[in-house]
């Protein structure tokens, strides 16, 4: 998570869709970076504008260009699967080491909020900010530079981390999880269709 008061902008760290990139490209223009999950690195907005609703003193909340990462869920969740294969997560409850796709699927994901619809981490019940510009993570190439003129930065370049291993690949999965998959985030994917733009 980003937040910038001189550049009035916050950027919403959704999980595996490129914040530990965003975040490496425009962490020293931010004066509050929170870069690990156990810290805040992951909160939706509802939670920014609970821990936040002070900025109002210096910059109006309506002033704040509020950006974010939305992914394909098939490709989400598979990046999650493949991110928990890392040694790190080796013995703790979160590792995915030893689960097939489905066992993933109906433990892991019920357990987890990373597992949860995306389009709740950019809605703010608090009714103080609105996201501006959420990023189709397919178009993230080509959108990451608009958004960097947009907060009048130049030359800003997007840096590759935090790469999950290549343990499961989408056509590794069959039409009918991806079916399952497609019917239970049908929400996130009529979100992703209908997603703030401004450009």
């Amino acid at each position: 998570m980003l937040l910038s008061l001189s550049r009035k902008f916050i950027f919403v760290a959704n999980v595996k869709s490129a914040s530990s990139s965003i975040e490496r490209a425009l962490g020293d223009r931010a004066e509050i970076r929170l870069s690990q999950t156990k810290f805040g690195k992951h909160d939706g907005l509802t939670t920014i504008s609970r821990k936040f609703g002070w900025v109002r003193r210096y910059v109006p909340y309506s002033e704040f260009f509020i950006f974010g990462v939305i992914r394909d869920p098939v490709d989400l969740l598979i990046s999650l699967y493949n991110s928990h294969h890392k040694e790190i997560f080796d013995g703790l409850p979160h590792s995915t080491k030893g689960l097939s796709f489905d066992e993933f699927r109906q433990s892991w994901c019920e357990k987890s909020w990373q597992a949860k619809p995306q389009q709740l981490r950019f809605i703010d019940e608090h009714e103080r900010f609105r996201v501006s510009h959420l990023i189709d993570f397919a178009e993230l190439t080509s959108e990451f530079p608009k958004i960097c003129a947009r907060l009048g930065l130049q030359g800003v370049e997007l840096p590759t981390a935090n790469v999950s291993p290549a343990m499961l690949a989408r056509n590794d999965l069959s039409a009918a999880q991806i079916r399952d998959i497609q019917d239970e985030f049908a929400s996130d994917y009529d979100y992703i269709k209908n997603r703030p733009r401004v450009f």
